[in-house]
């Protein structure tokens, strides 16, 4: 347990990278990764997960200022992902399509987060990989393309009557993720997603009394996909 915690921990440091660079165009692995604020280069010990929260009270080591917390609760929420699937998959060849999903999920929620984008250099890749994992281990079906297929029409529909509703990499995002969905969980991500989001929109309202112009939907459709895939049959 304590090793895929660990493993947990470096994937999210690595992934929290990527979602902060390849929207930038800035996601050469070779580049060195320095502070935000002072531009200063880091060291491999800086690079180290919770390095600086436990030792630095997560304030860069070079200008004193403090490091942005995303970083930290990226590792630690990836980290939970990794328990939680061997919790309930144990690791199974034939449902790592699964693990790829969620980190998939969770790298564009920090990319919506940040520039409110789906990013395709990253929703592409991704898919692939979660692709070739579950075809190489299930029977590919047809009726695998009945859920895209329907979502496509309802999308198209929605969007010409309410131009703007929903972005169109959130639908790129759901149309994918159905490919390896059954219709129940596709509808009950749908529902969950739009709930939460729906709260969200009316707890900001209530208590900071101000109107939201644009919503980064992602993480409400990463966490119901979560919940879809552990839950609902």
């Amino acid at each position: 347990m304590y090793l895929i915690f660990i493993i947990g921990i470096l994937t999210g440091s690595f992934l929290a990278v990527i979602a902060k660079r390849v929207p930038l165009n800035n996601y050469h692995m070779s580049s060195r990764s320095q502070c935000e604020t002072c531009q200063a280069t880091l060291k491999m010990i800086d690079l180290i997960p919770f390095y600086n929260l436990l030792f630095h009270q997560n304030k860069c080591r070079y200008c004193k200022k403090r490091i942005p917390i995303y970083h930290s609760l990226f590792e630690i929420i990836t980290a939970f992902l990794f328990l939680l699937f061997y919790e309930y998959f144990s690791f199974k060849i034939d449902t790592i399509y699964l693990l790829i999903l969620w980190l998939m999920a969770l790298t564009l929620s920090l990319t919506d987060l940040f520039y409110y984008l789906v990013e395709p250099k990253i929703l592409y890749p991704f898919s692939l990989l979660a692709g070739s994992f579950y075809f190489f281990t299930h029977s590919l079906q047809l009726n695998l393309l009945i859920a895209p297929i329907f979502l496509s029409l309802i999308f198209l529909l929605l969007t010409t009557i309410v131009p703007n509703s929903i972005g169109g990499g959130d639908i790129k995002l759901l149309i994918i993720w159905s490919l390896f969905l059954n219709s129940h969980q596709v509808l009950w991500l749908i529902f969950i997603a739009s709930l939460l989001g729906i709260l969200f929109i009316i707890l900001i309202n209530f208590i900071a009394r101000k109107q939201i112009n644009k919503l980064p939907f992602v993480p409400f459709l990463s966490f119901g996909l979560v919940v879809v895939t552990l839950f609902v049959q």
